[in-house]
């Protein structure tokens, strides 16, 4: 019984002690622990191979080096002893001798003179030059072994640092352990003293050649200044490779002497300082590498240019089509992201006048691989998508350049009509990707309606100017100087200019779609010829002719009516695409952004359309109603943002009273349906306002109850869907979706 009551506490204990350490093992913060473990475990595994790399080169070299130095020293320590050593007999003699002389000195006995002078050697002192070599060289062996031992001691070091973080089962206590050394290691320097270890051989080989020097001086005179000259040459290098990567942190050279010298430096301010606000501390970095990490990564001009060169060459590398899609993946996020330099970066990289480089170049031809039938469908599926979704984000992305363009051309444009061609043959040969190209063929055509109002906006700023103050803003190369000439040339290319706009307009006015490549090639035809009109004013001018403002006068006449049909066709992309939204399944690839960009770029009020085409307008009621309702393909409406965008729409370009009416009609119903809370309220009420206020006041209903209001919008939604014309041509017609309204 007392045996019993005497081993239970020890159980206890024990039972206690199991428990405790059960608890530490099963540590809930192993997950925590786990992420530092992810990150010390590489910076371990990179810090033990570069030691143990660097210190079996050492041990190789220094190895070598101390066998060929002891061949030297075997040669050059028999010069510290004579050449020849004593005869025995004749030291014998000379002993004896002396004795004699001793003896006959106490004895007053007088020798012979010829006995009294014998020769005695004289002690063997080494030449200087010797001494000094055998020194040098001795010392040189010490350097180069003490070199191999603590390179052996280094690599014993980093075994036992591996072994012991890496041997717990417990990950938390790994964790501690490695961060107990770790603190070890940073606290007695290791990672200074393996830089330092490499310094025991530089210092062996800088003796071995000084006495090397030493060696050669009695033997041959002109070998040892041939060797000393050498010496100082290496010397001279070994401190400039020492003190580049000082000042100059991208510099690859470097020694174990760099390190030492740039702590030094910094205390004293020379180094490792950054330009800072005034009034506070400048900020310093505590090695060599942050300084180096600061000065790859901090914000600058050269950094843009290292990136572009490095982008540039990778570019150049990427041959297959294999290898570049992966790049133009990260396009999107690029461009959707705050990082300028990157925005940058990928802008100079798109307009790269090198067809190997240039990503207007590249990616159209990439693009164009998905439409010869050569690839699976998955296969071109993946890629067509991945090239559409870099042209939408090419042509979507804003950079403020520090020199802006004097005026938009060509080689400011990304994409053109030849990519608006390949996206309509991929869509045709891809339909999976037909949302896709939807989105990328519309911003892409807005950008081509872009550059042509801007080119527009620069020809009538000119004509004014000269019709004010008789002289040109800027001067104009005119090749056709002869004015009779230009009398002559004036008529036809009048004549051109009429005949251009008359097609441009017939070609919107039968709906031809704006994501056409031909639509896009008669207005460049019309630019061209509308500049060619002015360099015939401008010639005219020059001359003095009489009829020159009438000629202006005409010239800004076309203009204008350019700038209306640029107008008038940026509405009908818009309204192209909002009808393939509308009446679409699923939305297609960034139908937001899309359609906020080619609304914004719609021009209102003065100086724009005074008014919008009839067949525009009774297109807009009739997407207005659509998107006003809920898709029963998509079973619901449509974002409460594209429909502010469309309400806002409507409130602008809508000047017709019928249409007006009708849409004042759709936009009283889909308010009535609304709660209080609902995020497009405001903005339908505004669009209602505006609506409200094209009509004459007796023209405007009174309010009427809801029952009545959704009869009347019932009856009138069964009488235009009676008198509905067939979809318009051309609306998105590489689009699956058309036909399912």
């Amino acid at each position: 019984m007392d045996d019993n009551e005497s081993a239970s506490p020890t159980w206890s204990t024990n039972s206690d002690v199991r428990d405790k350490t059960k608890q530490r093992d099963d540590d809930p913060s192993e997950n925590m622990w786990s992420v530092y473990m992810n990150q010390v475990e590489k910076h371990n595994k990179v810090l033990v191979e570069c030691w143990k790399a660097d210190m079996n080169s050492i041990l190789i070299f220094a190895g070598l080096f101390s066998a060929s130095l002891t061949t030297f020293i075997i040669e050059s320590y028999r010069t510290l002893s004579p050449a020849n050593p004593p005869d025995p007999n004749q030291t014998a003699l000379i002993l004896a001798l002396q004795l004699l002389v001793s003896q006959s000195t106490v004895a007053n006995y007088t020798l012979p003179s010829g006995l009294l002078s014998p020769s005695s050697p004289q002690p063997f002192v080494p030449p200087t030059s010797a001494l000094i070599c055998n020194i040098l060289w001795f010392l040189s062996l010490g350097f180069s072994l003490s070199c191999a031992l603590s390179a052996t001691l280094v690599d014993q070091w980093a075994r036992n640092y591996i072994l012991a973080t890496e041997s717990r089962p417990s990950l938390h206590k790994r964790a501690r352990i490695s961060a107990y050394l770790h603190r070890g290691i940073r606290r007695f320097q290791m990672n200074t003293v393996v830089e330092l270890i490499p310094t025991l051989l530089h210092i062996s080989l800088l003796l071995f050649f000084a006495g090397l020097v030493e060696f050669m001086q009695p033997i041959n005179a002109a070998i040892s200044n041939l060797m000393l000259g050498m010496l100082l040459f290496c010397g001279s290098l070994y401190l400039l490779i020492t003190f580049l990567p000082i000042f100059h942190s991208n510099c690859p050279y470097h020694t174990p002497l760099s390190s030492p010298w740039w702590r030094l430096l910094r205390a004293l301010g020379v180094v490792g300082q950054r330009d800072h606000v005034a009034g506070t501390r400048p900020p310093s970095f505590e090695s060599m590498a942050d300084a180096r990490v600061a000065d790859a990564t901090e914000i600058s001009h050269e950094r843009d240019e290292r990136d572009f060169e490095a982008m540039r060459w990778t570019l150049s590398t990427l041959r297959e089509d294999s290898e570049l899609e992966p790049f133009l993946g990260f396009i999107p996020r690029l461009v959707a992201g705050f990082d300028y330099s990157a925005k940058l970066l990928l802008h100079r990289l798109l307009n790269h006048d090198d067809p190997t480089i240039g990503l207007r170049f590249r990616i159209p031809r990439l693009l164009g691989s998905c439409a010869e039938g050569r690839l699976g469908p998955l296969l071109a599926h993946d890629r067509a998508t991945t090239c559409l979704h870099a042209i939408w984000s090419l042509t979507m992305m804003t950079v403020p350049l520090s020199v802006p363009f004097s005026h938009a051309s060509r080689a400011t444009l990304a994409f053109d009509e030849t990519t608006l061609s390949t996206i309509r043959a991929v869509a045709a040969q891809v339909p999976s990707v037909a949302d896709c190209a939807d989105s990328a063929a519309s911003v892409v055509a807005r950008s081509l309606l872009d550059m042509f109002y801007e080119m527009a906006e620069v020809m009538e700023e000119d004509v004014t100017s000269f019709l004010r103050s008789g002289q040109w803003r800027t001067r104009r190369h005119v090749a056709m100087r002869d004015p009779e000439y230009a009398a002559r040339l004036a008529p036809l290319v009048t004549k051109k200019v009429r005949q251009q706009l008359h097609a441009l307009e017939q070609l919107l006015d039968a709906a031809a779609q704006p994501t056409t490549p031909m639509l896009h090639i008669v207005m460049e035809s019309l630019r061209q010829y509308l500049d060619d009109l002015i360099d015939v004013l401008a010639a005219s001018a020059d001359r003095g002719f009489e009829d020159e403002t009438a000629l202006a006068a005409e010239v800004l006449e076309h203009v204008h009516t350019f700038h209306r049909l640029l107008n008038n066709a940026g509405l009908s992309l818009m309204l192209d695409y909002l009808s393939m939204i509308v009446r679409s399944a699923a939305l297609p690839h960034e139908a937001f952004n899309t359609l906020r960009r080619l609304f914004l770029k719609i021009g209102f009020g003065v100086g724009a359309t005074r008014s919008a085409p009839h067949r525009a307008q009774a297109r807009l009621v009739l997407c207005l109603d659509e998107a006003l309702e809920a898709n029963p393909a998509r079973g619901a409406r449509l974002p409460a943002s594209i429909i502010n965008i469309v309400l806002g729409l409507a409130g602008s370009a809508l000047d017709d009273l019928g249409y007006a009416m009708k849409a004042r009609g759709a936009v009283s119903h889909y308010l009535n349906g609304l709660s209080p809370e609902d995020v497009t309220r405001d903005e339908a009420l505004n669009a209602l306002e505006r609506l409200d206020g094209l009509l004459p006041v007796e023209a405007r209903a009174p309010p009427v109850s809801e029952l009545l209001s959704a009869h009347l919008y019932a009856n009138t939604k069964i009488e235009r869907r009676r008198s509905e014309a067939p979809p318009p041509l051309g609306v998105t017609l590489f689009s699956p979706h058309t036909n399912n309204a």
